[in-house]
């Protein structure tokens, strides 16, 4: 949904004009709509969905009158995607607060797209995992050569480490805007919460660390590495590069220009206090398959899945086999799962250990019909 009555982003050094696209009514309304995502059966959501022009108006008023105020976050721990990665997350009460975080991202996205480079894919609609490995693969067949040497590294403690004084000065850069820049600012003060260590707040200029759990961090994040996203694609002379939030692969055919661009990275990140993970790598693709993104991408553009993905397809795929009621939690979770193997080469292992075991046009079914489910509840509100 474009909100059709306010012009078009003006697109110039600094940009203007942005909080009144946050504030307007139809912004706001569609923020509710989409912070409300398969939460509609919570009644505390459905009595502001009952009344959704009512509680947009009072969120458009505390904008205006800049008395929002976030509250403190709930933290949860979870085990996230298919590696099962422990995480410390934060969960914002819905309202106000999430609801004026997709207000806000709405109109902070259009930044982050525009300048974005085109080969960033991490929480980049359109493309993300599958982007990546889209490029990834198309560059290892169309030019061997230029992919035969590979950087792998990735940014240490990428969320914990983001230092909120650097954030706010890229964000000055860009956009002159200072009220749609003062709720910036809130909403990265309020990061604290969660990254405090409980016996003092450090003063917000020298304070660090976004939580992984808000919708407004990965846009953050994003925004955040644009300038080396830039510096990598503009001064180290690598042949390929991609990005997907803090994990970053460089091709080329000259180990040494790679090691060149690696130091480049460094000194970047030392700029903003942060550092690359002691693990990064340089190596030949011929001797050992890239592992990115969870598939190992092997010279002569042939993809596999890692191990240990494999075994948790396998898992999720007995385990269904097992059960007389599939949730619709399981049945997202395997045809998830299904993404993997049909974006690899992954024939055989589809045919012997998933195949046998499970009944794909009825996880099919589950899935459909608890969205049909969400979107009926929304719709009713």
């Amino acid at each position: 949904m474009q909100l059709q009555k306010l012009k078009n982003i003006v697109w110039t050094k600094r940009i203007g004009h942005l909080f009144e696209r946050v504030t307007d009514i139809e912004n706001i309304k569609l923020a509710i709509r989409r912070a409300s995502k398969r939460k509609t059966q919570r009644p505390s959501v459905q009595r502001i969905l009952n009344d959704l022009e009512g509680y947009a108006r009072k969120i458009q008023e505390m904008l205006l009158n800049e008395t929002f105020v976030p509250a403190k976050y709930t933290i949860r721990e979870i085990y996230d995607g298919i590696k099962k990665k422990k995480r410390v997350i934060a969960v914002p009460r819905f309202y106000p607060d999430q609801c004026i975080h997709h207000a806000f991202v709405q109109v902070f996205r259009e930044i982050v797209e525009h300048g974005a480079d085109k080969f960033s894919c991490g929480c980049v609609p359109g493309k993300g995992t599958d982007g990546a490995r889209k490029m990834i693969k198309h560059w290892i067949k169309s030019d061997p050569i230029g992919t035969s040497k590979v950087l792998k590294l990735d940014v240490h403690h990428c969320y914990p480490t983001m230092n909120h004084e650097a954030l706010r000065q890229k964000l000055e850069k860009k956009i002159k805007d200072r009220k749609f820049l003062n709720l910036a600012f809130k909403l990265i003060a309020s990061y604290q919460q969660p990254m405090a260590d409980h016996t003092r707040m450090l003063p917000e200029v020298d304070a660090v660390g976004i939580p992984v759990g808000l919708y407004t961090s990965p846009w953050f994040c994003n925004f955040f590495f644009q300038d080396i996203d830039h510096m990598i694609a503009e001064k180290t002379g690598a042949k390929h590069h991609t990005r997907y939030v803090d994990d970053i692969v460089l091709f080329d055919s000259n180990k040494r220009r790679l090691h060149k661009a690696l130091r480049m990275i460094a000194d970047e990140l030392r700029k903003v206090k942060m550092q690359v993970k002691a693990n990064w790598q340089v190596f030949p693709l011929k001797d050992r398959p890239l592992d990115f993104l969870g598939y190992k991408f092997h010279a002569g553009a042939w993809t596999t899945l890692r191990k240990s993905i494999m075994f948790r397809i396998s898992h999720k795929a007995k385990k269904i086999s097992k059960i007389s009621y599939i949730s619709p939690t399981n049945a997202s979770g395997m045809i998830s799962y299904m993404g993997f193997i049909y974006n690899s080469d992954s024939w055989n292992f589809w045919k012997e250990r998933v195949k046998p075991f499970i009944n794909l046009k009825l996880l099919k079914g589950v899935v459909s019909n608890e969205n049909r489910k969400q979107h009926q509840a929304a719709c009713a509100a």
